[in-house]
């Protein structure tokens, strides 16, 4: 190309959208009309932002990127529903992200200081919170919530309401069709040699999270108590569940326990409550708890829609 070329590079920022003058638009990029685009983030080349999408502050959203798109779900009726992206996340390229539906609670967020890695898919209606990181390919359906610090490793599928834990780790290809324990490893083995299941204590997590000296050993001892016996048994046969009843209950009486051995049993309660061991299937047609927290000002949930409570 000669010196003298005239190149243009387009981009399309619609009429109504708000973007920040200290952010920067790559090349081919499209916003839409309802989209608000924070401080300091950076659209690499061709990424297309739609819907009712709101991205905070220095966020790196790279090449290829697709949010704020219609749900991949029938039962979308097209009202107006949101995608909420917080501050300094890292999108790889070809990252995709839906707005909420209108059964699931209007809403899909991704919190703070997040790393989704190239071809990562976050559905309708997921809640993912602060500091996870989604490997590559790594495909959220919907009504998922990944709790504070969790990895999810390349090429792992999650089901509809499932819930992984707070720092905890989710091994590459294992797919993920009940909730997963906090600061637990939850592996196939082998790409799938072994029914998946708790195989450890996620020693970086409990790192991460910034555990006492006092409570890992306490939290490890916790996890070895309630899930050594996981391996060759289906957790949700009567069995399984029964046993881990017992176990819970066994533990909690044993006096004070410290706040993640707290969390931890917390969380297998909820999911024991749950149905097919997912917690959040106790939502299913309402909306959860975390609309109520997050939200956009001024946003109204129409009359009639079912909430936690089933007003």
């Amino acid at each position: 190309m000669g010196a003298d070329a005239d190149v243009t590079v387009t981009r399309e920022i619609a009429q109504g959208a708000r973007v920040h003058p200290s952010a920067r638009i790559g090349p081919f990029c499209t916003i839409g009309p309802d989209v608000v685009i924070g401080a300091g983030t950076v659209l690499s080349a061709r990424v297309r932002v739609w819907g009712k999408t709101i991205i905070g502050r220095d966020n790196l959203i790279q090449d290829g990127c697709v949010l704020g798109s219609v749900p991949q779900d029938l039962k979308y009726r097209g009202r107006s529903t949101w995608l909420l992206i917080g501050d300094r996340n890292h999108f790889g390229p070809n990252v995709t992200a839906h707005v909420g539906t209108e059964e699931g609670g209007f809403l899909t967020r991704i919190g703070n200081d997040n790393v989704l890695d190239a071809g990562a898919h976050v559905a309708h209606d997921c809640f993912v919170d602060d500091r996870t990181h989604l490997g590559r390919g790594v495909l959220l359906a919907g009504h998922i919530r990944v709790e504070d610090g969790a990895v999810i490793e390349d090429l792992t599928g999650a089901h509809h309401f499932t819930t992984i834990g707070r720092f905890s780790r989710v091994a590459s290809r294992t797919p993920v069709r009940r909730d997963v324990p906090p600061y637990t490893v939850f592996s196939s083995l082998g790409y799938y040699t072994a029914p998946p299941a708790v195989r450890g204590v996620h020693e970086p997590g409990l790192t991460r999270a910034g555990l006492s000296e006092q409570e890992k050993p306490a939290l490890r001892s916790a996890i070895r108590y309630l899930f050594a016996d996981q391996d060759h048994r289906d957790p949700e046969a009567p069995g399984p569940r029964a046993a881990l009843v017992v176990k819970l209950e066994e533990l909690c009486s044993r006096g004070a326990i410290c706040e993640p051995v707290r969390q931890l049993s917390e969380f297998c309660r909820r999911t024991l409550a749950g149905r097919f061991g997912r917690y959040r299937e106790i939502f299913r047609g309402r909306i959860p708890p975390e609309t109520r927290t997050y939200l956009p000002a001024g946003a109204v949930v129409p009359p009639g829609t079912k909430t936690t409570e089933g007003t």
